[in-house]
């Protein structure tokens, strides 16, 4: 037989029911908002579509074992006065589409006795560009003279992603004869304006050896507009043929 329950009793069930249902509800949000959260690039966890913790896959960090350390294809010091070096490298960038930002560098002079002379050091930052001229000017050196210069990285560049970067490039280029003046203007195509713009400008010579060096910051290169950028070497240089210029972009 069916047991019948009084009107209270239906009611008392109703609200038990009811009241069973709030407090899932309750815990469930509980659950949800405390124990669980969307994978994301910055939890510390293995998660999502990572390739590692917190790199890959959707986040903007490469993870270690995805990228290549830079390489440094050669580096040079030049005397642009007395006593006062340029020094030079090319470093090539074996990781498309990644950047690095304050990367501890070091630039070490030495003698003709590979004696050390002086040693610069720093931070860079190794845009998302196959190759990366780093120049560091008026280095003093005393009355030492140098004859090589080595470049190294002191810790390893953490590499990312990043955003869309300004469309530079470099128009109207001219080299003096005497290659005391190189001259371009740096044209932005994009819809944005283009700050603290690097341009670094390097002379060679007949048998493409890097015999000069420069760099200059423009503050910023207007959005479908235009900047002139010059560099001089008083007393020019010898026996040079051709002219490198590479736009360095922030990021």
């Amino acid at each position: 037989m069916a047991l019948k329950l009084s009107w209270s009793g239906r009611r008392k069930l109703l609200y038990t029911a009811v009241g069973a249902v709030i407090m899932a509800a309750l815990l469930l949000f509980i659950y949800e908002r405390y124990f669980t959260s969307a994978p994301t690039c910055f939890d510390g966890k293995f998660n999502g579509n990572e390739r590692g913790v917190d790199c890959g896959g959707s986040c903007a960090l490469f993870c270690t074992a995805d990228t290549r350390a830079p390489v440094v294809l050669w580096s040079r010091a030049f005397e642009v006065a007395p006593h006062t070096y340029t020094a030079a490298a090319y470093v090539q960038n074996p990781n498309p589409g990644a950047a690095a930002r304050d990367v501890a560098y070091s630039f070490q002079l030495f003698d003709d006795k590979n004696l050390l002379v002086t040693e610069r050091t720093g931070t860079i930052n190794i845009p998302p560009v196959q190759t990366v001229p780093f120049i560091d000017p008026n280095i003093n050196v005393g009355n030492r003279t140098v004859a090589k210069a080595i470049f190294s990285f002191s810790a390893a560049p953490v590499w990312s992603r990043v955003g869309a970067l300004p469309a530079l490039r470099a128009s109207n280029q001219y080299l003096s004869p005497d290659a005391s003046r190189l001259s371009a203007t740096i044209i932005n195509d994009s819809i944005t304006d283009a700050n603290k713009v690097v341009v670094a400008a390097v002379l060679f010579d007949s048998g493409g050896v890097a015999r000069a060096a420069s760099r200059s910051t423009l503050s910023v290169v207007p959005r479908k507009g235009s900047q002139p950028v010059v560099f001089t070497w008083s007393g020019g240089v010898r026996d040079i043929v051709r002219a490198e210029i590479t736009i360095l972009p922030s990021f």
